[in-house]
């Protein structure tokens, strides 16, 4: 059945995670810019909310008002306003996670969540909205962006990401199954963003490698083990030094899906990043099954869930311009990676099914 669509196209629900409707409702969310805070604000807001004082910065945020805090006493923090549109459920889920992190596994790099001084974590901003804000630690290390992709470093990419699914195999929370734009399962929605790609053999690569997703992926997609993944580990959220990982940031897309849909986010990302494609993706594979051992099913749906992740990034990030244009530089950071990621991807297809098929036998 077809739908009509914020963006005033037709689209098939078919192959979506959840309703068309709810993945309208996501989309309408993103969609809303979300309205400023003023650093005299956010240094208010510390204060008043969390009895901290310092030194107060901006940060990026995509759907966040984040603040660096760099306290008289000498701890760094990051200050997340929210978006006035955002629900306390989700926001409650990404908290639970880093919570129960914080308990299975301490030794893992991600934020400690702060609590507030005061009963109700909520700041009126400006038109009267209701923003509900939250406190972390801040993690020091290099954005992955910032470094170039080795293969030591992808093997440690794995790792960390193995030991986060694992120490998430466990957790549940009520909201862990929530419409979100950026769940896998939403990739044959995709199929509506490619008329924003500019040239027809950027929109001829797109339509590929969502053909291949639909025909491998979607069939067997229920069947995989699912769990509570971060979802999107990307080169922006990895923290690293020249050979390690030194933290993993932004909680904010969590959801119960394909453990795999994890990797696959990860090493989609590796694809386009480095001189080594597939050195650096047989790493971050490797890492990853140092720790979670990965069914034949999942193995096999890896390369195209890679090429569905990448039409997505690129897809999405293009409408998301196209309607904010003063953020579009942000909005856009990761599309050169993206498309010579999927342009890798679709030269080396035949050799990561071969690779797939070697290393589900050993």
């Amino acid at each position: 059945m077809n739908r009509g669509h914020p963006m005033g196209v037709p689209v098939s629900s078919t192959g979506m995670g959840k309703t068309g409707a709810d993945f309208e409702t996501a989309l309408i969310l993103l969609e809303q810019p979300s309205r400023s805070v003023s650093v005299e604000d956010a240094t208010r807001i510390a204060h008043d909310i969390f009895g901290m004082t310092g030194v107060v910065s901006r940060l990026p945020g995509e759907r966040d008002r984040n603040f660096r805090l760099r306290t008289t006493q000498g701890g760094d923090y990051v200050l997340k306003i929210a978006h006035c549109a955002e629900q306390p459920e989700m926001l409650d889920l990404q908290d639970s996670v880093l919570r129960y992190l914080r308990v299975k596994d301490p030794t893992l790099a991600v934020p400690e969540l702060l609590a507030p001084s005061v009963p109700q974590a909520v700041w009126r901003d400006g038109a009267g909205e209701g923003r509900i804000v939250r406190m972390v630690t801040f993690l020091p290390g290099t954005p992955l962006g910032n470094r170039p992709a080795t293969v030591p470093l992808c093997t440690s990419i794995g790792g960390m990401l193995g030991r986060l699914d694992q120490a998430l195999a466990g957790f549940d929370h009520p909201a862990q199954s929530h419409a979100l734009l950026w769940n896998l399962r939403n990739a044959a929605y995709m199929r509506n963003f490619i008329r924003y790609f500019p040239t027809g053999a950027q929109r001829a690569l797109a339509s590929g490698a969502l053909a291949a997703f639909e025909q491998q992926v979607q069939p067997v997609m229920a069947t995989l083990p699912a769990q509570v993944i971060h979802n999107d580990f990307n080169v922006h959220n990895i923290l690293c030094s020249d050979q390690v990982i030194e933290g993993v940031i932004d909680f904010g897309d969590v959801i119960r899906a394909p453990r795999v849909q994890d990797l696959a986010i990860a090493a989609s990302y590796m694809m386009g990043s480095g001189t080594q494609p597939l050195e650096q993706f047989m790493a971050i594979l490797s890492g990853y099954c140092q720790t979670v051992a990965l069914t034949r099913a999942e193995l096999a749906c890896l390369p195209a869930m890679m090429g569905a992740r990448l039409v997505m990034s690129l897809g999405i990030s293009s409408w998301r311009a196209s309607r904010n244009p003063a953020d579009t530089e942000y909005i856009t950071r990761n599309q050169a990676i993206a498309w010579q990621g999927l342009s890798r991807l679709e030269a080396l297809q035949d050799t990561l099914r071969d690779r797939m098929l070697t290393f589900a036998a050993a």
